[in-house]
């Protein structure tokens, strides 16, 4: 059979049988790909250093009709705090299964898998819960499936008019259109979330003109200045304003709270 070769990234691990693991790993090449790791909780395996969850890896595949085998594996990045920081662990699990569903199997994803890769690397040195917030406001972007929050989504009136934001409408009002369900958004709230999707990870700084909602186009910068972009001043309303709609608007996305919410209710409570 033909040997596939691509980068990836592990989102899920099971264990199956005594000896071997089933792995959701999210490549550049293919998208999402279910695969058997046979052997790889043994020891001496070679597989055994690749198969953990938030690696990055170049892995050889054998492709089956449902799932495919893994032959090969170089380890690329292992990311210490994912691995091992329950908070960074809590909060990279919910932004590895939130990327499982949005993006469909077998669909390749080049921006998503690049921006997923930045996010993970970003895990090692920022506050995970703000990492795992601005990372899900920009996944809903890559995936198509964001809120609509450039104008009213009914009358096409410009953000300075927004006042409210409805999430069975998919995005936010104007004062003229407001619904009786909807709840209110803050122009702090938007500019905080304006901030979230112009983010970017690494030696990148928010762009200044102002962009098209949605695109989350950058320019370099240097250290300097990245290091200082990254630092987001956010309030405590605000930062949990911005946490129950993306919250909200992912359970009416997918139907099901996401199962990662309980490790992190949990942590709270520790």
């Amino acid at each position: 059979m033909a040997r596939i070769n691509a980068e990836a990234l592990i989102l899920a691990t099971r264990n199956w049988g005594t000896a071997d693991k089933m792995v959701t790993l999210f490549t550049r090449e293919h998208g999402i790909v279910q695969a058997a790791a046979f052997g790889c909780r043994r020891p001496k395996s070679p597989l055994a250093a690749g198969m953990q969850m938030f690696s990055y890896l170049d892995v050889e595949f054998t492709e089956g009709t449902r799932v495919w085998t893994v032959r090969q594996c170089t380890l690329k990045e292992h990311w210490h705090r994912l691995g091992e920081d329950l908070a960074s662990m809590a909060y990279g699990s919910f932004i590895a299964e939130l990327t499982l569903a949005l993006i469909p199997e077998h669909e390749p994803g080049p921006d998503t898998f690049d921006r997923l890769l930045q996010v993970f690397r970003a895990f090692e040195e920022r506050n995970p819960r703000l990492v795992a917030l601005a990372a899900a406001y920009q996944l809903l972007v890559l995936s198509g499936l964001g809120l609509h929050l450039e104008s009213c989504v009914h009358c096409g009136k410009k953000s300075e008019d927004l006042m409210c934001i409805d999430i069975n409408e998919g995005g936010a009002l104007c004062r003229n259109c407001c619904t009786e369900g909807a709840r209110p958004f803050s122009p702090a709230l938007h500019d905080l979330l304006k901030k979230f999707l112009l983010l970017e990870w690494k030696r990148m700084v928010p762009i200044i003109k102002e962009p098209e909602w949605g695109n989350c186009r950058t320019e370099a910068a240097n250290d300097k200045t990245s290091e200082s972009a990254l630092k987001i001043s956010i309030k405590k309303d605000e930062l949990m304003q911005a946490e129950e709609l993306l919250l909200t608007y992912l359970h009416s996305l997918l139907g099901r709270p996401l199962r990662s919410l309980a490790f992190i209710a949990q942590l709270a409570k520790i």
